[in-house]
């Protein structure tokens, strides 16, 4: 009678601890705010002491900034979102990581200019007034990501707590140009699509020196 009763007792146990852990507080949901995206919402697995993975979205409001540049005045506008997959690795057996992962970026701005005075395209000095030029610059819809951060290490209890991340997407920005200057001639001055793509080439050849964009972000935990 001792085996069934041992047999009885050990699987209990078993049941037990799998309940326990199975009840135990062991992820995260998380809200933040940072910058691109202005808000963050994740989602986070710790997967033992040393190893954690997390699924987020950032997003938030269009924002818009007026200037003017080169005899042409701007209205611009910037979007930036987007969902990340991340693997967290905590060296020390703290709240600290080194974090890896991948990002689908919604990340663009739009430079919508009309003419206010003379602009220099190619080398060629012409009449802006009553002509556009526009621009659209994106970053790449899928970019690596590395950095650091603090908090969803691995713990048994529940409730509020805080995280913070700081690290870079790598990838290169891209520059599309529509203008009604192509092919203008403007007091004798003939604008070709050569001119405007020398320009162009100019301006992707400045930006493509930012080829990584910055994340920060930081707020608060729950776990259960």
């Amino acid at each position: 009678m001792k085996s069934p009763t041992l047999f009885l007792i050990t699987t209990l146990s078993i049941i037990g601890a799998a309940q326990a852990q199975v009840a135990a507080p062991k992820h995260d949901v998380y809200l933040g705010l940072g910058l691109p995206g202005v808000v963050a919402l994740g989602y986070a697995v710790p997967l033992g002491q040393t190893w954690g993975v997390r699924a987020e979205y950032a997003g938030g409001p269009k924002l818009s900034q007026d200037g003017s540049n080169n005899g042409v005045a701007y209205t611009g506008s910037v979007n930036a979102s987007h969902f990340g997959g991340f693997v967290d690795w905590f060296p020390f057996g703290n709240g600290f990581r080194l974090v890896g992962g991948f990002t689908a970026n919604d990340a663009k701005a739009s430079l919508i200019g009309n003419g206010t005075g003379t602009a220099t395209i190619n080398g060629k000095t012409v009449s802006m007034v009553g002509q556009t030029f526009n621009v659209d610059i994106k970053f790449p819809s899928t970019t690596p990501y590395i950095g650091i951060g603090y908090g969803h290490q691995k713990s048994d209890l529940p409730g509020l707590g805080f995280y913070a991340d700081a690290g870079l997407m790598f990838g290169t920005f891209t520059t599309a140009v529509t203008t009604s200057l192509t092919n203008a001639t403007i007091d004798g001055v003939t604008i070709t699509q050569a001119d405007v793509d020398a320009q162009t080439q100019s301006m992707r050849d400045s930006i493509a020196k930012f080829n990584l964009l910055p994340r920060i972000a930081a707020g608060a935990t729950y776990r259960f």
